[in-house]
């Protein structure tokens, strides 16, 4: 998950694109183990990663 993070924090791929270089096969499987993982679905974690980033 940390590649994960990082990917979302500073790539541009979408989140099914990333679930696949992650080694999941659907993005729903891996947006309900980051969301597990991190307590946030891999969207809001972008969105506020590049918020805070721009802040």
């Amino acid at each position: 998950m940390s590649l994960a993070r990082r990917a979302l924090r500073d790539g541009e791929s979408s989140v099914s694109a990333l679930a696949q270089r992650v080694g999941y096969t659907s993005e729903s499987a891996f947006s309900n183990a980051f969301k597990r993982t991190t307590g946030i679905a891999p969207k809001r974690y972008r969105d506020a990663a590049r918020a805070a980033a721009t802040s």
